[in-house]
């Protein structure tokens, strides 16, 4: 049996294309090399290709500490940090996507605008709070708004069978969008839900992350799917060739049951996340289910993935501008979406998570698995906590990436001298990305706090206000704080290799 494990995970997709890549790098090295020792005038090409890609690192648009680390790692490595940046750098999109984004941009210009009305009761109920809704709306065209119903799922236990009862009530369309679909148990009742419902005549479209699943499913599933009428599309389709554009995965989790009900949160569909099985002790996760107008926005979101992935724009009128239900929760959504340049002008979750953590007066409750945040997010973190606002942070007790979760420790003794008290989850896994401020506003959705969630995933994610999910998020967290262990100096030490491997990783962090 372990043989055949290790005879699969060699032969596997993605063992297969990382060599395959190798190889390539390879080969351009040894071309390089034998052009060197044959074409003296080869030397000087090549040095002003180094210029040439050294000024366009400088010239890169976006935060210094982004630029920072390709700027060294092409002065210090001058071919294969040329190499580097061509495949890990995202230069823009591929030509074939650019009439495509442009369609989706206009719809989001059609569909979406600024509502004042909402925004005034934002600040009529909490003016603190109200700067990352007003945020997203206008420098985005993330509409928050009222009258939604949102229910708050601590653990996939809770979400799924929820989710496949609902599934089962689809009468129009069932979206979905996720990073990982893996076979077994529920996703096989999930999946045979969808084949019933394509049957009955209900519209059902997938995508899923090429990357995300490569090790999981076949390159050809899509097909599989479509004989048994199921649309699905695998977002950005990895070919192992040198292309910054394939470090830009789809990230986000969305699931919308026509315009009834949706979802978003930190759940994959594979069995883990339910704990069916065991892979790093009890998986903890969160989900947020959303009833009322703020579906729009995850519908436009997923929409514009989709359509992203099979080049064709869709018929965004069929799906927009619905007339929901208004709950008397009347809860506040604003469920919004990231991505990396130039499909988004800047860092949304980021700026999301910054006005946040501003608007605390009191308590800022923190759950992330990784936990390498940006220096505008640190330092608005370090702000807080040396303004005297209860901060408390969730990492993992039993960490997935061993080398990412030794990265994160090193912050620890920066944000303990803030009064900032960090915790591990002892009872195993925790992969919830969730905040919390003061018990009155709170975010639930795909965004780690680590670069590649930050600035090259493409996420969503939803802060809500006026809900008891806010209450009954926060009462969870305080719950996970309580079977966790606290952070000090004394049980984080690494050891000088560690330490010294920890301080190299950070310095490329960005980079991945």
């Amino acid at each position: 049996m372990i043989f055949i494990k290790i005879f699969k995970k060699i032969f596997s997709r993605m063992s297969l294309m990382l060599l395959l890549i190798l190889i390539e790098i390879g080969a351009i090295m040894t071309g390089v090399v034998f052009l060197l020792n044959y074409w003296p005038f080869f030397s000087i090409e090549l040095a002003l290709v180094h210029v040439i890609v050294f000024l366009m690192v400088v010239n890169r648009k976006g935060p210094t500490e982004l630029k920072t680390p390709w700027i060294i790692t092409v002065l210090l490595l001058p071919i294969l940090g040329v190499l580097i940046y061509a495949f890990f750098a995202n230069h823009g999109l591929k030509s074939k996507y650019r009439k495509i984004t442009k369609e989706i941009s206009n719809e989001q210009k059609k569909h979406f605008d600024t509502d004042p009305e909402t925004l005034k009761l934002i600040k009529e109920k909490e003016t603190t709070y109200s700067s990352p809704f007003e945020y997203l709306s206008h420098s985005m065209r993330y509409t928050p708004s009222s009258g939604n119903k949102v229910r708050y799922y601590s653990s996939g236990e809770e979400f799924f069978p929820r989710f496949k009862e609902e599934l089962k009530k689809a009468k129009e369309f069932i979206f979905l969008e996720f990073f990982i679909i893996d076979r077994g148990k529920e996703w096989n009742e999930i999946h045979q839900i969808l084949v019933d419902k394509a049957k009955e005549g209900v519209e059902v479209r997938i995508i899923y992350d090429d990357i995300g699943c490569a090790g999981l499913l076949h390159s050809y599933y899509p097909k599989i799917l479509k004989k048994e009428g199921i649309k699905c599309f695998r977002f950005n389709p990895f070919i192992p060739l040198l292309s910054g554009i394939f470090n830009n995965r789809d990230h986000r989790k969305i699931a919308i049951i026509d315009h009834h009900i949706a979802y978003t949160g930190g759940m994959n569909l594979a069995d883990e996340y339910a704990n069916d099985i065991v892979r790093f002790g009890y998986w903890k996760d969160s989900m947020i289910e959303i009833q009322g107008p703020a579906i729009d926005n995850l519908i436009y979101l997923f929409l514009a993935t989709y359509d992203l992935s099979r080049n064709k724009s869709s018929d965004y009128d069929k799906y927009l501008g619905y007339q929901y239900e208004r709950y008397p929760e009347n809860s506040i959504v604003a469920p919004f979406g990231d991505g990396p340049s130039p499909f988004y002008g800047n860092e949304v979750g980021e700026a999301t998570f910054i006005n946040m953590i501003e608007s605390a007066k009191e308590s800022i409750y923190i759950s992330t698995p990784y936990f390498i945040p940006t220096d505008n997010l640190k330092s608005a973190i370090l702000r807080a906590g040396y303004r005297g606002v209860d901060i408390r942070i969730l990492l993992p007790g039993i960490p997935d990436k061993k080398a990412v979760y030794k990265m994160a420790l090193r912050y620890v003794n920066d944000l303990v001298k803030a009064g900032i008290k960090v915790y591990r989850y002892n009872e195993g896994f925790n992969h919830a990305k969730m905040i919390v401020v003061d018990k009155k506003i709170a975010f639930v959705g795909t965004i780690n706090m680590d670069y590649r969630s930050l600035v090259h995933h493409f996420e969503c994610g939803a802060i809500f206000m006026n809900s008891k999910a806010v209450d009954d998020a926060y009462d969870d967290l305080l719950d996970c704080f309580d079977h966790g262990e606290i952070l000090t100096k004394e049980n984080t030490k690494l050891s000088v290799m560690s330490s010294f491997m920890c301080s190299l990783l950070n310095i490329i962090a960005q980079m991945l």
